[in-house]
């Protein structure tokens, strides 16, 4: 089987979110997944794949060459049911993040994002990046999207969480995969995970490298003159808006 469980609430401090990658090659083409209620997120990061379960022929989904495109495309399965999922691949290979959490909610519709991804130009001068966001549709738990940071510049920062937030812990869950040519970065955590745990001090991310985040600070860069990606997807009470008029003056706010 071509998936690997990357984080889980069994290995990492987590509650009801899990992380897993599925690589499909022409010699290990197929992935049967089967799930049994649980909230799932598909999100190629390059490749394309045909996606089917047991009620429709999603079609393809995916299709970029390298995660530095902005070409973002998903596909979203509601709780309350179980799913048995093929996905196949279409072409050369295809490199996808799994991303699932349990949760006690009402089925919704299953949902393909394909043309529906918001790009926001974040920070300025060595924090500036590039902010690839999906929409969360209704009833749904899972927010996902991915940043882009040029060379040389940090990322997620300031800390998306204020102070008095902190106590609000259990409530956050937030995992990062990072893809960086300079094969390192650094992140810098200040903050609390969901079972408690302090996170502090700051840690080697390598390329290819998936962490949970804390509620609180985690500030990240590559190496020097490599850029820097990571896919992002949390649940939380936390809510992150963008500038859309000319008089928002955050860079973006809960």
């Amino acid at each position: 089987m071509p998936s690997t469980i990357l984080l889980s609430p069994d290995t990492h401090p987590l509650r009801t979110l899990t992380l897993a990658r599925l690589q499909l090659t022409q010699a290990d083409p197929v992935c049967h997944l089967s799930t049994g209620g649980e909230e799932v997120l598909l999100y190629p990061l390059i490749g394309t794949v045909r996606v089917r379960d047991a009620a429709q022929d999603w079609g393809t989904l995916g299709g970029r060459r390298a995660v530095t495109e902005p070409g973002v495309q998903a596909l979203r399965f509601a709780a309350g049911r179980a799913h048995a999922i093929t996905v196949q691949l279409v072409g050369y290979a295809a490199d996808l993040l799994v991303a699932s959490c349990v949760v006690d909610i009402g089925a919704v519709a299953t949902v393909a994002h394909r043309e529906d991804v918001a790009i926001h130009d974040v920070g300025s001068a060595s924090h500036r990046r590039e902010v690839r966001v999906l929409p969360t549709p209704l009833g749904y738990q899972l927010h996902v999207g991915e940043t882009l940071a040029p060379a040389g510049h940090w990322s997620s920062w300031p800390s998306h969480a204020a102070p008095e937030d902190l106590s609000r812990y259990e409530e956050h869950e937030e995992v990062f995969f990072v893809v960086t040519p300079g094969r390192y970065g650094l992140i810098r955590f200040d903050g609390l995970f969901c079972d408690g745990s302090v996170a502090k001090g700051v840690h080697v991310v390598e390329n290819g490298d998936a962490l949970v985040t804390p509620l609180g600070a985690h500030e990240i860069v590559a190496a020097p003159e490599a850029w820097l990606y990571y896919a992002w997807v949390y649940r939380s009470f936390l809510r992150k808006t963008y500038n859309a008029a000319s008089t928002d003056c955050s860079v973006y706010v809960k």
